[in-house]
């Protein structure tokens, strides 16, 4: 059966849903630490990337091309965008990333978030061209969020909408505000676009379920709480892997499909993202 990767930046971000199985044997893939476990028929294989856009884009090439998953999961911590209606230590599913630092400076003195459009795609597949931002699958986001609602959690509330992503932390509350006003997303990390643009280009299917660590503007290292994180996202994560999930085994043939509208997301920048609570 083909196995669904999932990846995160540090060990902790998947430490909650590791915990939760008994047979672990580790593994080394191109010089990063993971686990292979099964959960029930469906073999999953968990991965430690590292922190940024360089070690997440390597660590997943290195696997998919070893393992040729039918599935990538990505999970872990991010800022919340509280404009979004996030608060700490809820959880939210992406529809969109979107690669902040991927564009044309403005040729004016104005200090904004604002870039322009690169003059030529980053990526061309699917009869669709990519420069920063990148829609992720439609009916697997709502899948998940699906599954999530189903297993009745408590003590959160869940989100779906656009993610950005940079190598720059936000830190003040200016930047915070032009970044939603510009793309009115719920989260903020520094690896999702990466993985979502490398999992485009190898064709593979791409869900991201992040918990909220702490709100993106002015740092007040008091009022994060990364365990808290940590442990709803994972909740997340288990919640869609136990609902009797299998990957369909891929071929040449017949590529494989999830749902029977599978399609791209739409921008979200135009509406508030979707609220559950929890």
């Amino acid at each position: 059966m083909t196995p669904i990767l999932i990846i995160a930046a540090v060990d902790l971000e998947l430490a909650p849903a590791l915990a939760q199985f008994q047979a672990k044997k580790p593994l080394a893939i191109a010089g990063r630490t993971g686990m292979t476990l099964q959960l029930k028929d469906q073999p999953l294989i968990a991965l430690t990337a590292g922190p940024g856009a360089v070690n997440t884009a390597q660590s997943l090439t290195a696997a998919i091309e070893r393992f040729s998953p039918g599935l990538i999961i990505q999970v872990g911590c991010a800022g919340g965008f509280a404009k979004s209606g996030i608060a700490v230590g809820d959880v939210a599913v992406a529809t969109e990333e979107i690669d902040v630092h991927m564009g044309l400076e403005l040729e004016s003195d104005e200090k904004s978030v604002r870039l322009a459009p690169l003059p030529f795609p980053v990526m061309e597949t699917g009869g669709r061209t990519y420069r920063h931002r990148f829609l992720l699958d439609r009916d697997l986001a709502d899948e998940a969020a699906a599954a999530i609602r189903n297993e009745n959690l408590t003590g959160f509330t869940l989100h779906k909408g656009s993610f950005v992503s940079g190598s720059t932390i936000t830190a003040t509350t200016a930047r915070a505000k032009g970044l939603f006003d510009l793309y009115c997303p719920v989260m903020e990390s520094m690896e999702g676009a990466a993985a979502a643009h490398t999992a485009l280009h190898y064709g593979i299917p791409f869900l991201e379920i992040r918990g909220a660590s702490n709100l993106v503007g002015r740092r007040d290292k008091e009022a994060w709480n990364l365990p808290l994180a940590f442990e709803n996202s994972c909740a997340c994560l288990m919640a869609f892997l136990k609902r009797n999930y299998s990957v369909p085994v891929k071929s040449k043939e017949a590529p494989v499909e999830w749902g029977k509208k599978r399609g791209p997301a739409a921008p979200l920048c135009d509406a508030l993202p979707t609220v559950w609570g929890m």
